[in-house]
């Protein structure tokens, strides 16, 4: 394999090279990467309950996805000006009283809390053409230990649907 075809390691790479969950999803925007980051480059500002809808709600023990984004306690784990945000946020997240942790960037990969995990969640820009960018949000979650993989495991199940509908917003308002 020759240099120019090895992939950069990602800043989510760097601070969760393991992962228990992930969604991701994609959005082609008719813009370049650095007007593209400009407009998410405040998002821990912007991140607002969504109104996902009752029906569509999870669960109502267990918050929804847009009220995790909006009321976690998000530190910037990484930023390259024009490509990638990273955030990241520590506690309990998957019931209906949040227990959210006070953390550092440095903290954050070795995060063990017990009954705790972390979600890291990023922002790519990537060009794609001449005039376009690949916009990409990913969230990943951890865990520390089983019992809390297991609680953690039925709400990323339960909240998926709903969260892609809620990172689809979210990419959508960065595109306009």
């Amino acid at each position: 394999m020759t240099m120019e075809n090895v992939t950069p390691m990602t800043l989510l790479d760097q601070y969760t090279p393991h992962f228990d969950f992930v969604l991701r999803e994609h959005l082609l925007v008719t813009a370049n990467p650095d007007e593209t980051y400009k407009k998410v480059g405040e998002v821990p500002a912007s991140f607002q309950p969504l109104g996902v809808p009752s029906p569509l709600r999870p669960r109502h023990c267990a918050p929804g996805f847009d009220e995790i984004l909006a009321h976690g306690r998000w530190t910037v784990l990484g930023r390259r000006p024009g490509q990638e945000l990273v955030l990241g946020a520590a506690g309990r997240f998957w019931t209906a009283f949040s227990d959210w942790q006070h953390i550092t960037a440095e903290e954050f990969p070795n995060f063990s809390r017990p009954r705790r995990g972390t979600i890291a969640i990023a922002f790519v820009h990537r060009p794609y053409g001449e005039e376009q960018t690949l916009l990409t949000f990913e969230a990943r979650a951890t865990t520390t230990d089983p019992v809390a993989y297991r609680w953690a495991e039925w709400y990323w199940h339960t909240v998926k649907p709903t969260a892609r509908l809620v990172i689809r917003r979210i990419l959508r308002g960065a595109a306009n």
